[in-house]
């Protein structure tokens, strides 16, 4: 049903909806109705009426029969009723442009993208790609009572059979193409040059291959290791796997870390379409792709990604259980329950990666909070999908949860060890106003993380700069302010705690290093938020522009996109294998000396003389676990040259121990040298065959 109503004198125009204006009650709550006034007077009006009543069968369901909810609003409607009496909308709405039916809060349609609501009348020329981003829906956050949810994106349905299958993929071929392509530029990226970049072989990255050698050795070694200070082994099983499908390299062990980097791209890409729809979805996960940030972690051997992959895979399953849940129908009170849970068994798992997990877990936590607060229900379906969510959660947590309990002191102690609370500045501290000021300038700092960070880390070699580019970092900012508008949205709730969450995991720990490290779990949340900015100042730019407004505004979001790109590619694999930090960080001197000593056919003993490291460092252990060798350095062993046994021996001097090559030569001459061919030679390797 439309209406128009106006006066003679068009001087002031009014929108109005049925629900609120005496016309619109008149003529019922059966009708999607837009009016506008042209008004001289408001108690003059003068008006005539257009009514078109659609041709609709009404089915009557009986006395007995239950309402319908509206998918925009959340209006309870009458059982007979065709039309929302809040918003107007009908149940179904059938697209102009494609014929295909959608539901009655779908803003543009699922099938085609063009505007469901409002739309041009049939026959109206589609609309193009680059057309759809500047168009306007209805803000559904105007339409709902401010106690209750607001979902701004449908709900989704499912019919597992073949036939829905094929329409579906038919329907966003041009999407899933894309998402496959950005998943194999992602997978190139991770590879490429992956044990020249980094190029050295960092001692935690080593007892990842060795925990690796361990479980195809043993089997199950249980859910936590000791190894390097503790970890959780999850990931490790992952290594185990690539290790005896290829072989014990640095390649293997950076190669498994780097598979769970790649899923993280298409897993991201489902949140982030969830929540907040097919454009911000591409953005964030091109800006994800190319980002150095996510990058450097999955070209490292560290523990670190599994936790970006299992945190972003957890965060899509409960927001669809969510969504599927509040879509929930009065006449079917389980429907969206068993979601609750495969959320919860994802939920499980994120423990089992990396030790920065409780701001997640909290994060999820306050979620689940703000969700069945806001949401209508009963109490007891809302029980239930907690219970249902806790039953998953158990179930695949149930060997760190029983970990946990039998040696509290190894995991917790471990959690704890980097507490801000022990940290010198803030122990130091002058009276309480000196250490909440040190707090606040921690929190001041972690919060502006995706600009600028000053601290370098010697343990991943990063640091100094900020983990976003400049315009990503800046439309990520934009996309927090809208979020924080919008948070009885769950999607923008859920942004909000997990990357506040994780900006304060860096407040509550030691700030000399880790930032980049322990806020991993905002990933996918930082560029949906960067995509959240780039939509909107993209609708804005096309509502306020000339005619040229669409090139414009799509130009400029791409522009941005293609200048993240460019910067993250160039500083990650030209620019910081080149900073100090990094050299220092990932050391090749002492690889290259280990590979030339043993690059004889019978190198023997290898008297190892290094001020750095053990010979049983953790990267000679994995990469050369046959060697035998001992210390004779001042630092770790007991320093002497002569020769001990009567076998071949091989003499590798680091540092300053490669003065003794003239004195090891005069005592035991005729053996094969091999000198750093540096500038500043690093190691001299010097061979006795017997």
């Amino acid at each position: 049903m439309e209406l128009r109503l106006q006066t003679k004198r068009e001087t002031t125009r009014l929108r109005f909806r049925c629900s609120r204006h005496p016309v619109g009650r008149i003529c019922g709550r059966a009708s999607a109705i837009t009016g506008y006034i042209h008004a001289n007077s408001y108690f003059q009006l003068l008006y005539y009426a257009e009514l078109t009543i659609p041709q609709v069968e009404h089915f009557e369901k009986g006395p007995f029969s239950e309402p319908w909810l509206c998918r925009s609003c959340e209006y309870s409607n009458r059982s007979n009723a065709q039309f929302c009496g809040r918003c107007g909308r009908p149940i179904d709405i059938v697209c102009e442009q494609c014929g295909r039916d959608n539901p009655g809060g779908h803003e543009f349609c699922d099938a085609c993208g063009g505007l469901l609501f409002d739309a041009p009348s049939r026959g109206t020329e589609s609309l193009s790609l680059i057309g759809r981003l500047g168009l306007r829906p209805t803000n559904p956050f105007s339409l709902a009572p401010c106690e209750r949810l607001v979902w701004d994106r449908p709900a989704p349905h499912w019919t597992w059979s073949s036939a829905f299958l094929r329409k579906w993929l038919q329907r966003n071929r041009w999407e899933l193409l894309a998402v496959l392509m950005l998943t194999a530029v992602g997978a190139f990226l991770r590879v490429y040059r992956l044990e020249e970049i980094p190029a050295g072989f960092h001692g935690d990255e080593a007892w990842t291959g060795i925990e690796g050698l361990r479980i195809l050795k043993e089997g199950w070694i249980g859910p936590y290791t000791t190894s390097a200070l503790g970890q959780a082994s999850g990931p490790f099983y992952l290594t185990a796997l690539v290790i005896w499908l290829l072989d014990a390299s640095k390649f293997s062990v950076r190669l498994s870390m780097g598979l769970f980097g790649i899923a993280t791209i298409p897993t991201a890409h489902l949140l982030l379409r969830l929540g907040f729809g097919r454009w911000v979805a591409l953005f964030g996960t091109t800006a994800l792709t190319v980002s150095y940030w996510h990058l450097h972690f999955s070209r490292l051997g560290f523990g670190v990604v599994p936790l970006a992959f299992a945190s972003t895979a957890a965060a899509a399953a409960l927001l669809w259980a969510m969504r599927v849940y509040d879509d929930g129908r009065p006449e079917s009170p389980r429907k969206g329950l068993w979601g609750w849970v495969a959320a919860g068994a994802l939920l499980g798992l994120v423990p089992y990666t990396y030790f920065a997990f409780p701001t997640f877990l909290a994060a999820v936590a306050a979620v689940l909070l703000v969700f069945f607060t806001l949401q209508s229900g009963s109490i007891r379906r809302k029980l239930i999908a907690l219970a249902l969510l806790t039953t998953g959660v158990v179930v695949s947590a149930g060997p760190m949860i029983y970990f946990a309990i039998r040696s509290p002191t190894v995991l917790f102690g471990r959690l704890n060890e980097k507490s801000v609370w022990d940290y010198f500045e803030y122990v130091e501290a002058d009276g309480y106003l000196e250490k909440v000021g040190f707090v606040i300038g921690r929190a001041w700092d972690s919060f502006w993380l995706l600009f600028r960070n000053p601290r370098m880390d010697g343990v991943d070699g990063i640091g100094g700069v900020g983990v976003l580019d400049v315009g990503v970092a800046a439309l990520a900012y934009i996309g927090l302010v809208i979020a924080i508008r919008r948070w009885r949205s769950p999607p923008y709730s859920f942004a909000i705690l997990v990357v506040l969450a994780a900006l304060s995991g860096l407040v509550l720990t030691d700030p000399s290093a880790g930032s980049m490290r322990r806020s991993i779990t905002a990933i996918p949340w930082v560029f949906g938020l960067a995509g959240i900015g780039a939509v909107t100042v993209v609708k804005m730019a096309y509502g306020r522009i000339g005619g040229w407004r669409r090139t414009a505004a799509v130009g400029a979001a791409a522009l941005v996109l293609v200048w993240s790109a460019l910067w993250n590619l160039s500083y990650y694999f030209i620019e910081l294998p080149r900073s100090s930090t990094f050299l220092w960080t990932f050391p090749t001197g002492y690889f290259e000396a280990l590979e030339a000593a043993n690059s004889f056919d019978d190198p023997g003993t290898i008297y190892y003389y290094s001020g750095q490291r053990r010979f049983r460092y953790e990267t000679i252990q994995f990469l050369f676990p046959n060697s035998r060798g001992i210390d004779r350095s001042r630092e770790f062993g007991v320093f002497a040259v002569e020769k001990l046994e009567a076998g071949p021996v091989t003499y590798l001097l680091e540092g300053e121990y490669m003065e003794e090559i003239d004195r090891i030569r005069e005592m035991y001459p005729g053996g094969e040298i091999i000198v750093d061919d540096g500038d500043n030679p690093l190691y001299i390797v010097y061979h006795l065959a017997g």
